[in-house]
């Protein structure tokens, strides 16, 4: 969290305040000829409390998966920093996540 505010082109202090959780997943890869895959790991924190207003609370591990199909041809890997400016949007992730994990462990 720090790395990103002291970052010269940082998110607005103002922005930050406004935001439920944040994730970031730093170095997401994507490769595809005609098929295409993505993959990246990164780390998600959100604020505590029923109404996501309280202090940031503790980052989940996450990672972010994905395919397509179609005409393509290359390569990329992307940072990406995710705010989450909504309970709505915040609560779909971390039911999302907790999904996630209790797929991966049966």
């Amino acid at each position: 969290m720090q790395e990103i505010l002291n970052a010269p082109d940082s998110i607005p202090q103002s922005v930050l305040d406004k935001a439920y959780c944040v994730a970031v997943l730093p170095s997401v890869k994507k490769f595809a000829i005609g098929v295409g895959g993505s993959y990246g790991r990164g780390v998600m924190t959100c604020r505590g409390g029923k109404d996501f207003k309280g202090k940031w609370g503790a980052p989940t591990m996450m990672a972010l998966e994905g395919g397509s199909v179609g005409l393509q041809l290359g390569g990329e890997a992307t940072d990406f920093v995710l705010l989450l400016m909504t309970s709505n949007s915040a609560s779909s992730l971390c039911l999302a996540v907790v999904a996630s994990h209790k797929t991966q462990a049966t």
